[in-house]
Protein backbone atom coordinates (compact mmCIF):
# COMPACT_ATOMS: atom_id res chain seq x y z
CA UNK A 1 0.00 0.00 0.00
CA UNK A 2 2.89 2.65 0.78
CA UNK A 3 4.43 1.81 -2.29
CA UNK A 4 1.23 2.39 -4.15
CA UNK A 5 1.18 5.46 -2.49
CA UNK A 6 4.56 7.10 -3.30
CA UNK A 7 3.73 5.80 -7.10
CA UNK A 8 1.43 8.00 -6.87
CA UNK A 9 2.74 10.99 -5.76
CA UNK A 10 5.72 10.58 -8.08
CA UNK A 11 3.19 10.19 -11.31
CA UNK A 12 1.44 13.50 -9.68
CA UNK A 13 5.46 14.79 -9.68
CA UNK A 14 6.02 14.00 -13.09
CA UNK A 15 2.58 15.50 -14.11
CA UNK A 16 2.59 18.74 -12.22
CA UNK A 17 6.69 19.13 -13.88
CA UNK A 18 5.47 18.73 -17.29
CA UNK A 19 2.69 20.94 -16.91
CA UNK A 20 4.79 23.50 -15.54
CA UNK A 21 7.44 23.19 -18.23
CA UNK A 22 4.79 23.54 -21.29
CA UNK A 23 3.45 26.59 -19.41
CA UNK A 24 6.33 28.46 -19.42
CA UNK A 25 6.75 28.30 -22.95
CA UNK A 26 3.20 28.66 -23.97
CA UNK A 27 2.80 31.41 -26.86
CA UNK A 28 -0.42 33.54 -27.62
CA UNK A 29 -0.16 34.37 -31.60
CA UNK A 30 -1.06 32.29 -34.74
CA UNK A 31 1.10 30.23 -36.11
CA UNK A 32 -1.07 29.11 -38.92
CA UNK A 33 -4.09 29.04 -40.43
CA UNK A 34 -4.98 25.84 -38.78
CA UNK A 35 -4.01 27.79 -35.28
CA UNK A 36 -6.20 31.30 -36.40
CA UNK A 37 -9.12 28.73 -37.40
CA UNK A 38 -9.25 27.29 -34.01
CA UNK A 39 -8.70 30.80 -32.15
CA UNK A 40 -11.88 31.97 -34.54
CA UNK A 41 -13.60 29.12 -32.88
CA UNK A 42 -12.91 29.39 -29.38
CA UNK A 43 -14.65 32.93 -30.02
CA UNK A 44 -17.37 32.02 -32.19
CA UNK A 45 -18.36 28.82 -33.47
CA UNK A 46 -19.57 28.72 -36.67
CA UNK A 47 -19.49 25.70 -39.34
CA UNK A 48 -19.86 27.62 -42.53
CA UNK A 49 -17.29 30.05 -41.32
CA UNK A 50 -14.73 27.36 -41.01
CA UNK A 51 -14.35 28.48 -37.36
CA UNK A 52 -12.60 26.06 -37.02
CA UNK A 53 -12.39 23.89 -40.64
CA UNK A 54 -13.64 20.29 -40.90
CA UNK A 55 -14.07 17.99 -38.71
CA UNK A 56 -14.87 21.41 -36.65
CA UNK A 57 -12.81 19.58 -33.29
CA UNK A 58 -16.21 20.19 -31.12
CA UNK A 59 -14.74 18.75 -27.99
CA UNK A 60 -11.26 20.47 -28.42
CA UNK A 61 -13.07 23.76 -29.17
CA UNK A 62 -15.31 22.76 -26.00
CA UNK A 63 -12.61 22.65 -23.52
CA UNK A 64 -11.14 26.08 -24.59
CA UNK A 65 -14.25 27.66 -24.52
CA UNK A 66 -14.56 26.05 -20.97
CA UNK A 67 -11.81 28.29 -20.18
CA UNK A 68 -12.59 31.28 -22.27
CA UNK A 69 -16.26 31.69 -20.22
CA UNK A 70 -13.26 31.73 -17.17
CA UNK A 71 -11.61 34.69 -18.60
CA UNK A 72 -9.00 33.35 -20.44
CA UNK A 73 -8.59 34.87 -24.10
CA UNK A 74 -9.05 32.65 -26.91
CA UNK A 75 -5.02 31.89 -27.75
CA UNK A 76 -4.25 31.15 -24.07
CA UNK A 77 -7.34 28.86 -23.23
CA UNK A 78 -5.82 27.00 -26.53
CA UNK A 79 -2.63 27.31 -24.90
CA UNK A 80 -3.82 26.37 -21.64
CA UNK A 81 -5.67 23.19 -23.06
CA UNK A 82 -2.81 22.05 -24.99
CA UNK A 83 -0.20 22.23 -22.35
CA UNK A 84 -2.40 20.30 -19.98
CA UNK A 85 -3.03 17.56 -22.66
CA UNK A 86 0.97 17.63 -22.53
CA UNK A 87 1.48 17.12 -18.81
CA UNK A 88 -1.63 13.95 -19.33
CA UNK A 89 0.10 12.40 -22.10
CA UNK A 90 3.02 12.19 -20.32
CA UNK A 91 1.27 10.73 -17.49
CA UNK A 92 -0.59 8.09 -18.99
CA UNK A 93 2.63 6.75 -21.08
CA UNK A 94 4.31 5.96 -17.79
CA UNK A 95 0.94 4.43 -16.53
CA UNK A 96 1.16 2.84 -20.31
CA UNK A 97 5.11 1.59 -19.80
CA UNK A 98 3.47 0.34 -16.46
CA UNK A 99 1.16 -1.93 -17.52
CA UNK A 100 2.81 -3.14 -20.53
CA UNK A 101 6.21 -3.73 -18.89
CA UNK A 102 6.49 -2.72 -15.20
CA UNK A 103 7.74 -0.19 -12.70
CA UNK A 104 10.85 -0.15 -14.24
CA UNK A 105 9.42 0.37 -17.54
CA UNK A 106 7.47 2.65 -16.36
CA UNK A 107 9.88 5.23 -14.92
CA UNK A 108 11.98 5.02 -17.67
CA UNK A 109 8.82 5.90 -20.01
CA UNK A 110 8.24 9.24 -17.90
CA UNK A 111 11.33 10.51 -17.97
CA UNK A 112 11.36 9.86 -21.62
CA UNK A 113 8.23 11.06 -21.60
CA UNK A 114 8.55 14.54 -19.86
CA UNK A 115 11.65 14.77 -21.93
CA UNK A 116 11.12 14.03 -25.15
CA UNK A 117 11.56 17.36 -27.59
CA UNK A 118 8.33 16.04 -30.32
CA UNK A 119 6.01 15.77 -27.20
CA UNK A 120 7.04 18.71 -25.50
CA UNK A 121 6.75 21.08 -28.31
CA UNK A 122 3.57 19.52 -29.90
CA UNK A 123 2.51 20.58 -26.21
CA UNK A 124 3.27 24.36 -26.94
CA UNK A 125 0.84 24.04 -30.70
CA UNK A 126 -2.43 25.71 -30.21
CA UNK A 127 -3.62 22.74 -32.40
CA UNK A 128 -5.64 19.91 -31.18
CA UNK A 129 -2.85 17.18 -31.95
CA UNK A 130 -2.05 17.14 -28.50
CA UNK A 131 -5.27 16.58 -26.66
CA UNK A 132 -6.01 13.94 -28.96
CA UNK A 133 -2.58 12.06 -28.24
CA UNK A 134 -3.73 12.43 -24.43
CA UNK A 135 -7.07 10.92 -24.70
CA UNK A 136 -5.46 7.91 -27.49
CA UNK A 137 -3.00 7.05 -24.83
CA UNK A 138 -5.49 7.28 -22.10
CA UNK A 139 -7.43 4.39 -24.36
CA UNK A 140 -4.94 2.65 -24.62
CA UNK A 141 -3.47 2.71 -21.01
CA UNK A 142 -7.36 1.33 -20.13
CA UNK A 143 -6.92 -1.41 -22.81
CA UNK A 144 -3.53 -2.65 -21.36
CA UNK A 145 -4.98 -2.11 -17.78
CA UNK A 146 -8.05 -4.54 -18.84
CA UNK A 147 -5.27 -7.43 -19.98
CA UNK A 148 -3.47 -6.79 -16.83
CA UNK A 149 -6.59 -7.11 -14.97
CA UNK A 150 -7.31 -10.19 -16.83
CA UNK A 151 -4.64 -11.71 -19.35
CA UNK A 152 -6.45 -14.69 -19.95
CA UNK A 153 -10.47 -13.42 -20.14
CA UNK A 154 -11.72 -15.93 -17.26
CA UNK A 155 -10.46 -16.33 -13.58
CA UNK A 156 -11.02 -19.65 -10.90
CA UNK A 157 -10.58 -17.13 -8.19
CA UNK A 158 -13.40 -15.71 -6.77
CA UNK A 159 -13.57 -11.91 -5.90
CA UNK A 160 -12.90 -11.17 -2.26
CA UNK A 161 -16.61 -10.11 -0.68
CA UNK A 162 -17.94 -7.11 -1.23
CA UNK A 163 -15.41 -6.44 -4.56
CA UNK A 164 -16.08 -6.59 -8.68
CA UNK A 165 -15.42 -9.80 -10.21
CA UNK A 166 -12.65 -9.88 -12.51
CA UNK A 167 -14.92 -10.24 -15.27
CA UNK A 168 -16.90 -6.87 -14.22
CA UNK A 169 -13.82 -4.75 -13.97
CA UNK A 170 -12.74 -6.02 -17.14
CA UNK A 171 -15.44 -4.71 -19.07
CA UNK A 172 -15.61 -1.73 -17.21
CA UNK A 173 -12.07 -0.94 -17.81
CA UNK A 174 -13.13 -1.85 -21.78
CA UNK A 175 -16.04 -0.05 -21.44
CA UNK A 176 -14.50 3.21 -20.30
CA UNK A 177 -11.65 2.91 -22.84
CA UNK A 178 -14.05 2.64 -26.41
CA UNK A 179 -16.55 5.85 -24.51
CA UNK A 180 -13.32 7.30 -24.57
CA UNK A 181 -11.99 6.85 -28.00
CA UNK A 182 -15.45 7.76 -29.49
CA UNK A 183 -15.55 11.14 -27.62
CA UNK A 184 -11.36 11.47 -28.74
CA UNK A 185 -13.19 11.66 -32.58
CA UNK A 186 -14.93 14.76 -31.28
CA UNK A 187 -10.78 16.03 -30.83
CA UNK A 188 -8.90 14.80 -33.66
CA UNK A 189 -11.52 12.70 -36.31
CA UNK A 190 -8.03 11.54 -37.89
CA UNK A 191 -7.01 9.30 -35.24
CA UNK A 192 -10.18 6.88 -35.85
CA UNK A 193 -7.75 4.11 -36.50
CA UNK A 194 -7.14 3.79 -33.12
CA UNK A 195 -11.03 3.64 -32.47
CA UNK A 196 -11.68 0.78 -34.64
CA UNK A 197 -8.97 -1.32 -34.40
CA UNK A 198 -9.35 -1.30 -30.55
CA UNK A 199 -13.35 -2.04 -30.71
CA UNK A 200 -12.30 -5.04 -33.39
CA UNK A 201 -9.43 -6.43 -31.01
CA UNK A 202 -12.26 -6.06 -27.97
CA UNK A 203 -15.60 -7.51 -29.83
CA UNK A 204 -13.29 -10.33 -31.28
CA UNK A 205 -12.07 -11.60 -28.32
CA UNK A 206 -15.18 -11.66 -26.34
CA UNK A 207 -16.56 -13.24 -29.38
CA UNK A 208 -20.45 -13.21 -30.96
CA UNK A 209 -22.58 -10.90 -32.61
CA UNK A 210 -23.52 -9.47 -29.03
CA UNK A 211 -20.18 -8.88 -28.24
CA UNK A 212 -19.69 -6.51 -31.47
CA UNK A 213 -23.10 -4.58 -30.74
CA UNK A 214 -22.08 -4.28 -27.25
CA UNK A 215 -18.64 -2.67 -28.04
CA UNK A 216 -20.32 -0.82 -30.69
CA UNK A 217 -22.44 0.73 -28.39
CA UNK A 218 -19.60 1.89 -26.57
CA UNK A 219 -17.94 3.80 -28.82
CA UNK A 220 -21.04 4.90 -30.73
CA UNK A 221 -21.59 6.41 -26.93
CA UNK A 222 -18.67 8.73 -27.06
CA UNK A 223 -19.27 9.35 -30.38
CA UNK A 224 -22.88 10.57 -29.45
CA UNK A 225 -22.06 12.92 -26.78
CA UNK A 226 -20.29 15.36 -29.30
CA UNK A 227 -22.03 14.84 -32.47
CA UNK A 228 -25.62 15.61 -31.07
CA UNK A 229 -24.88 18.94 -29.79
CA UNK A 230 -22.94 19.75 -32.87
CA UNK A 231 -25.94 18.97 -35.26
CA UNK A 232 -28.11 20.43 -33.02
CA UNK A 233 -25.35 23.74 -33.25
CA UNK A 234 -24.85 23.93 -36.52
CA UNK A 235 -26.74 24.39 -39.14
CA UNK A 236 -27.66 20.85 -41.09
CA UNK A 237 -26.90 22.80 -44.80
CA UNK A 238 -23.73 23.74 -43.92
CA UNK A 239 -22.43 21.21 -41.64
CA UNK A 240 -23.10 18.73 -44.84
CA UNK A 241 -22.23 21.15 -47.10
CA UNK A 242 -19.03 22.47 -45.81
CA UNK A 243 -17.91 18.55 -44.46
CA UNK A 244 -17.97 17.76 -48.37
CA UNK A 245 -16.18 20.37 -49.40
CA UNK A 246 -13.50 20.02 -46.59
CA UNK A 247 -13.06 16.27 -47.07
CA UNK A 248 -12.88 16.34 -51.12
CA UNK A 249 -10.72 18.74 -50.87
CA UNK A 250 -8.15 17.72 -48.65
CA UNK A 251 -8.18 14.20 -50.00
CA UNK A 252 -7.62 15.48 -53.64
CA UNK A 253 -6.49 19.19 -53.64
CA UNK A 254 -4.63 20.01 -50.28
CA UNK A 255 -4.41 17.27 -47.41
CA UNK A 256 -1.17 15.66 -48.91
CA UNK A 257 -2.53 12.56 -49.32
CA UNK A 258 -1.53 9.47 -51.26
CA UNK A 259 -3.10 11.39 -53.76
CA UNK A 260 -1.79 14.83 -53.92
CA UNK A 261 1.74 13.85 -52.53
CA UNK A 262 1.80 10.30 -54.80
CA UNK A 263 5.91 10.14 -54.94
CA UNK A 264 6.96 7.21 -53.02
CA UNK A 265 10.24 8.23 -52.27
CA UNK A 266 8.67 11.56 -50.67
CA UNK A 267 6.40 9.46 -48.70
CA UNK A 268 8.85 7.38 -47.53
CA UNK A 269 10.94 10.47 -46.45
CA UNK A 270 8.63 11.30 -44.83
CA UNK A 271 8.25 8.02 -42.61
CA UNK A 272 11.80 8.06 -42.08
CA UNK A 273 12.14 12.01 -41.18
CA UNK A 274 9.14 11.89 -39.31
CA UNK A 275 9.23 9.11 -36.99
CA UNK A 276 13.50 9.36 -36.17
CA UNK A 277 14.16 12.81 -36.85
CA UNK A 278 11.15 14.43 -35.23
CA UNK A 279 9.69 11.72 -33.22
CA UNK A 280 12.41 10.00 -31.37
CA UNK A 281 14.81 13.53 -31.94
CA UNK A 282 17.06 11.21 -33.75
CA UNK A 283 20.45 12.61 -35.27
CA UNK A 284 19.72 14.22 -38.73
CA UNK A 285 21.95 16.64 -41.38
CA UNK A 286 20.36 19.59 -40.59
CA UNK A 287 19.30 18.98 -37.23
CA UNK A 288 21.15 20.21 -34.30
CA UNK A 289 24.45 18.97 -33.72
CA UNK A 290 23.90 17.72 -30.12
CA UNK A 291 21.35 14.99 -31.50
CA UNK A 292 24.67 12.86 -32.51
CA UNK A 293 25.33 12.94 -28.69
CA UNK A 294 21.93 10.90 -27.79
CA UNK A 295 22.52 8.77 -31.23
CA UNK A 296 23.84 6.05 -29.67
CA UNK A 297 21.78 5.35 -26.64
CA UNK A 298 18.97 6.08 -28.64
CA UNK A 299 19.91 3.29 -30.85
CA UNK A 300 21.17 0.79 -28.20
CA UNK A 301 17.43 1.38 -26.39
CA UNK A 302 15.78 1.01 -30.08
CA UNK A 303 17.81 -2.11 -30.99
CA UNK A 304 16.90 -3.54 -27.16
CA UNK A 305 13.21 -2.93 -27.56
CA UNK A 306 13.68 -4.77 -30.89
CA UNK A 307 14.87 -7.75 -29.08
CA UNK A 308 11.97 -8.38 -27.30
CA UNK A 309 10.15 -8.80 -30.04
CA UNK A 310 12.90 -10.83 -32.38
CA UNK A 311 11.94 -13.77 -33.64
CA UNK A 312 8.99 -13.89 -34.78
CA UNK A 313 7.74 -15.93 -31.53
CA UNK A 314 8.46 -13.02 -29.14
CA UNK A 315 6.33 -10.76 -31.73
CA UNK A 316 3.41 -13.39 -31.75
CA UNK A 317 3.35 -13.10 -27.99
CA UNK A 318 3.78 -9.88 -27.92
CA UNK A 319 0.64 -9.22 -29.89
CA UNK A 320 -1.09 -11.92 -28.36
CA UNK A 321 -0.46 -10.34 -24.46
CA UNK A 322 -1.34 -6.52 -26.26
CA UNK A 323 -3.49 -6.75 -28.93
CA UNK A 324 -4.67 -3.56 -28.82
CA UNK A 325 -1.59 -1.51 -28.89
CA UNK A 326 -0.48 -3.65 -31.96
CA UNK A 327 -3.38 -3.20 -33.37
CA UNK A 328 -4.08 0.25 -33.51
CA UNK A 329 -0.69 1.65 -34.17
CA UNK A 330 -0.54 -0.71 -37.16
CA UNK A 331 -3.73 0.55 -38.65
CA UNK A 332 -3.00 4.01 -37.62
CA UNK A 333 0.71 3.62 -39.18
CA UNK A 334 -1.15 2.63 -42.46
CA UNK A 335 -3.54 5.56 -42.66
CA UNK A 336 -1.21 7.58 -42.03
CA UNK A 337 0.80 6.66 -44.54
CA UNK A 338 -1.75 7.02 -47.44
CA UNK A 339 -4.00 9.66 -45.84
CA UNK A 340 -1.91 12.03 -44.08
CA UNK A 341 0.48 14.93 -44.81
CA UNK A 342 3.36 12.82 -43.66
CA UNK A 343 6.37 14.10 -46.08
CA UNK A 344 5.65 17.58 -45.05
CA UNK A 345 3.83 17.54 -41.48
CA UNK A 346 5.46 14.85 -39.17
CA UNK A 347 3.02 16.13 -36.50
CA UNK A 348 0.65 13.40 -37.88
CA UNK A 349 2.97 10.50 -36.45
CA UNK A 350 2.44 12.30 -32.99
CA UNK A 351 0.11 9.21 -31.44
CA UNK A 352 2.66 7.12 -32.11
CA UNK A 353 5.47 8.75 -30.14
CA UNK A 354 3.83 7.43 -26.72
CA UNK A 355 3.92 4.21 -28.05
CA UNK A 356 7.46 4.80 -29.39
CA UNK A 357 8.87 5.68 -25.65
CA UNK A 358 6.91 2.56 -24.09
CA UNK A 359 8.86 0.95 -26.47
CA UNK A 360 12.43 2.62 -25.78
CA UNK A 361 11.44 2.07 -21.72
CA UNK A 362 10.37 -1.53 -21.86
CA UNK A 363 13.93 -2.40 -23.96
CA UNK A 364 15.52 -0.36 -21.17
CA UNK A 365 14.00 -2.35 -18.77
CA UNK A 366 14.69 -5.79 -20.28
CA UNK A 367 18.46 -5.03 -20.57
CA UNK A 368 18.25 -6.16 -16.72
CA UNK A 369 17.41 -9.39 -16.63
CA UNK A 370 17.04 -11.58 -13.63
CA UNK A 371 21.24 -12.15 -12.30
CA UNK A 372 22.49 -15.29 -10.26
CA UNK A 373 22.61 -13.67 -6.60
CA UNK A 374 25.62 -16.50 -7.08
CA UNK A 375 27.58 -14.54 -9.22
CA UNK A 376 30.67 -14.26 -8.60
CA UNK A 377 31.08 -10.47 -9.71
CA UNK A 378 29.27 -8.09 -7.55
CA UNK A 379 30.46 -5.28 -9.38
CA UNK A 380 29.56 -6.89 -12.73
CA UNK A 381 26.13 -7.26 -11.43
CA UNK A 382 25.70 -3.33 -10.39
CA UNK A 383 27.36 -2.00 -13.62
CA UNK A 384 25.10 -4.12 -15.28
CA UNK A 385 21.81 -2.91 -13.15
CA UNK A 386 23.00 0.53 -13.83
CA UNK A 387 23.20 0.34 -17.12
CA UNK A 388 19.84 0.46 -18.74
CA UNK A 389 19.27 3.64 -16.45
CA UNK A 390 22.28 5.10 -17.47
CA UNK A 391 21.57 4.89 -20.91
CA UNK A 392 18.07 6.33 -20.09
CA UNK A 393 19.35 9.09 -18.70
CA UNK A 394 21.91 10.11 -21.22
CA UNK A 395 19.22 9.97 -23.88
CA UNK A 396 16.40 11.95 -21.70
CA UNK A 397 19.74 14.69 -20.82
CA UNK A 398 20.58 15.27 -24.40
CA UNK A 399 16.33 14.83 -25.54
CA UNK A 400 15.85 18.06 -22.77
CA UNK A 401 18.74 20.07 -24.12
CA UNK A 402 16.88 20.04 -27.84
CA UNK A 403 13.61 20.32 -25.80
CA UNK A 404 14.36 23.57 -24.13
CA UNK A 405 16.25 24.94 -27.30
CA UNK A 406 13.33 23.96 -29.74
CA UNK A 407 10.90 25.29 -26.98
CA UNK A 408 12.73 28.54 -26.56
CA UNK A 409 13.07 29.11 -30.60
CA UNK A 410 9.19 28.54 -31.08
CA UNK A 411 8.35 31.54 -28.49
CA UNK A 412 9.19 34.01 -31.18
CA UNK A 413 6.07 34.51 -33.75
CA UNK A 414 6.39 31.57 -37.13
CA UNK A 415 7.69 32.98 -40.46
CA UNK A 416 3.57 33.15 -41.52
CA UNK A 417 2.92 34.86 -38.24
CA UNK A 418 5.78 37.66 -38.82
CA UNK A 419 4.66 38.08 -42.55
CA UNK A 420 1.31 39.41 -40.43
CA UNK A 421 2.61 41.34 -38.22
CA UNK A 422 4.75 43.05 -41.38
CA UNK A 423 1.77 43.41 -43.24
CA UNK A 424 -0.09 44.98 -40.53
CA UNK A 425 2.74 47.34 -39.08
CA UNK A 426 3.89 48.66 -42.40
CA UNK A 427 0.27 50.16 -43.11
CA UNK A 428 1.66 52.67 -45.84
CA UNK A 429 2.32 50.36 -48.44
CA UNK A 430 -1.04 49.61 -50.62
CA UNK A 431 -0.10 47.21 -53.50
CA UNK A 432 -2.12 43.60 -53.40
CA UNK A 433 -0.78 40.66 -51.19
CA UNK A 434 -1.25 37.43 -53.75
CA UNK A 435 -0.87 34.38 -52.02
CA UNK A 436 -2.41 30.88 -51.51
CA UNK A 437 -2.51 30.38 -48.36
CA UNK A 438 -2.84 32.83 -46.17
CA UNK A 439 -5.26 35.49 -47.52
CA UNK A 440 -6.99 34.48 -43.74
CA UNK A 441 -4.19 35.05 -41.65
CA UNK A 442 -3.97 38.03 -43.48
CA UNK A 443 -7.67 39.44 -43.37
CA UNK A 444 -8.02 38.79 -39.88
CA UNK A 445 -4.40 39.81 -38.62
CA UNK A 446 -3.63 42.72 -41.33
CA UNK A 447 -7.26 44.02 -41.96
CA UNK A 448 -6.07 47.15 -43.82
CA UNK A 449 -4.36 44.97 -46.50
CA UNK A 450 -4.95 43.46 -49.63
CA UNK A 451 -5.08 39.81 -49.73
CA UNK A 452 -5.77 38.23 -53.39
CA UNK A 453 -5.97 34.29 -53.12
CA UNK A 454 -4.31 32.83 -56.22
CA UNK A 455 -5.05 28.83 -57.32
CA UNK A 456 -2.57 28.22 -59.72
CA UNK A 457 0.04 29.90 -61.83
CA UNK A 458 -1.75 31.17 -64.15
CA UNK A 459 -3.82 32.98 -61.81
CA UNK A 460 -0.51 34.26 -60.22
CA UNK A 461 0.77 35.76 -63.23
CA UNK A 462 -2.22 37.49 -64.25
CA UNK A 463 -2.59 38.98 -60.69
CA UNK A 464 0.66 40.30 -60.79
CA UNK A 465 0.26 41.66 -64.46
CA UNK A 466 -3.20 43.34 -62.99
CA UNK A 467 -1.56 45.41 -60.42
CA UNK A 468 -0.51 47.85 -62.54
CA UNK A 469 3.53 49.74 -62.73
CA UNK A 470 4.41 49.19 -58.75
CA UNK A 471 3.53 45.31 -58.96
CA UNK A 472 2.65 43.15 -55.97
CA UNK A 473 3.59 41.15 -52.53
CA UNK A 474 3.38 37.79 -52.92
CA UNK A 475 4.09 35.07 -50.01
CA UNK A 476 6.66 32.43 -51.46
CA UNK A 477 4.48 29.15 -50.68
CA UNK A 478 2.39 30.68 -54.08
CA UNK A 479 4.99 31.18 -56.47
CA UNK A 480 6.72 27.81 -58.17
CA UNK A 481 9.52 27.92 -60.59
CA UNK A 482 6.99 27.52 -63.43
CA UNK A 483 5.12 30.74 -62.28
CA UNK A 484 8.53 32.49 -61.64
CA UNK A 485 9.97 31.92 -65.19
CA UNK A 486 6.96 33.26 -66.60
CA UNK A 487 7.17 36.19 -64.74
CA UNK A 488 10.72 36.73 -65.16
CA UNK A 489 9.62 35.78 -69.30
CA UNK A 490 7.63 39.02 -68.91
CA UNK A 491 9.69 41.09 -67.31
CA UNK A 492 9.30 41.09 -63.86
CA UNK A 493 11.72 41.07 -60.97
CA UNK A 494 11.27 39.34 -57.23
CA UNK A 495 12.86 39.91 -54.90
CA UNK A 496 12.62 39.44 -51.00
CA UNK A 497 10.68 41.72 -48.83
CA UNK A 498 10.80 40.33 -45.71
CA UNK A 499 11.99 36.69 -44.10
CA UNK A 500 12.06 35.79 -40.47
CA UNK A 501 13.12 31.61 -41.24
CA UNK A 502 13.36 28.90 -38.64
CA UNK A 503 14.36 25.73 -37.78
CA UNK A 504 11.96 23.40 -39.58
CA UNK A 505 11.94 20.62 -36.54
CA UNK A 506 9.68 23.99 -34.97
CA UNK A 507 8.01 24.42 -38.30
CA UNK A 508 8.17 21.78 -40.99
CA UNK A 509 6.10 23.19 -43.60
CA UNK A 510 6.58 26.62 -43.87
CA UNK A 511 9.76 27.12 -41.90
CA UNK A 512 11.45 29.56 -44.60
CA UNK A 513 7.74 30.94 -45.74
CA UNK A 514 8.88 34.37 -46.70
CA UNK A 515 7.33 37.56 -48.61
CA UNK A 516 8.29 38.56 -51.91
CA UNK A 517 7.89 41.48 -54.13
CA UNK A 518 7.63 41.36 -58.17
CA UNK A 519 8.04 44.67 -60.19
CA UNK A 520 8.40 45.50 -63.50
CA UNK A 521 11.68 45.60 -64.74
CA UNK A 522 13.46 48.98 -65.09
CA UNK A 523 14.06 49.76 -68.80
CA UNK A 524 17.62 49.81 -69.72
CA UNK A 525 18.52 53.30 -70.04
CA UNK A 526 20.11 54.89 -73.44
CA UNK A 527 19.41 58.08 -75.17
CA UNK A 528 15.94 59.15 -76.22
CA UNK A 529 14.52 58.63 -79.66
CA UNK A 530 14.61 60.78 -81.84
CA UNK A 531 11.25 62.41 -82.85
CA UNK A 532 9.75 63.58 -86.45
CA UNK A 533 8.41 67.15 -86.28
CA UNK A 534 4.47 65.64 -86.07
CA UNK A 535 6.13 64.31 -82.54
CA UNK A 536 5.71 60.38 -83.54
CA UNK A 537 9.29 58.33 -83.01
CA UNK A 538 11.21 58.34 -85.95
CA UNK A 539 11.50 55.26 -88.18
Amino acid sequence: MRGERRDVVALAALAAAALASRLLFRIDHDEDIDALRFALGVERFDVGELRPHAPYYPVFIAAAKALALLGAAPRDALALVSAASGAATVAFTALLAHAVAGRRAAVFAGVLALASPFLWLSSEKLLSDMTGAAVTTAALWLCARARRLHPAGGSDCPAPPGAASPDARVARTRTCALVLLGVGLGVRLSYFPFALACLAVIARGEGGRLAWLARGRDLATGVLAWLVPLVLIATPRDLVATTWVQGLGHFTRWGGTAITVSSPLDRLHGVVWGLWANGLGGAWPDAPAARWLGAPPLLALLGAAALLVVPLQRAARAAREQPELWASALAYFLWALLGQNIAYKPRHWLPLVPLLVVALAAGAASLSPAIPAAARAPRLRALRAAAPAALVAALAAQWLADALSLAREHLAPSPAAAIVGFLRDDGAEQRPVLTRDLDRMIQEGAPGRRPVRVRSDEGLVRAVEQAGPGGALLTSEALSREARDALAGRGYAISIRFARPRSRYVDALWSDLALLEAVPAAPPAGPAPSRSPGGAPAR
